[in-house]
């Protein structure tokens, strides 16, 4: 599952570059694309990945009360924690991996 989402990711960024954007440069004086609910920017890759504005999950749209309009775009973003795993390290300690996960945002 995690390759998928590398593969999502790579694609977006080829995109970008190919529309002659290079998603890691910082235009000066643009806001960050935001959460709308709790308004912390994204970080990361999620920069290279946004535009400016505010963004939001489906879940918290609906939480919202609001509602999504059917063929509203949406676009990626990632997330990943340290999740462990039953196996246990060399002082007896679980070890942890890093999960990747990805949302979408409207």
């Amino acid at each position: 599952m995690s390759q998928k989402v590398y593969d999502i990711i790579t694609s977006k960024i080829v995109e970008k570059l190919e529309q002659g954007t290079i998603p890691w440069r910082k235009p000066w004086g643009s806001n960050p694309a935001v959460n709308w609910v709790t308004q912390k920017p994204y970080k990361g890759i999620n920069q290279m990945l946004l535009e400016p504005g505010e963004y939001a999950t489906f879940k918290q749209i609906n939480e919202a009360g609001g509602r999504v309009n059917k063929g509203a775009k949406s676009h990626i973003i990632t997330f990943w924690k340290l999740m462990e795993t039953k196996e246990l390290d060399d002082e007896g300690k679980p070890v942890k991996v890093p999960l990747l996960r990805y949302y979408n945002v409207l």
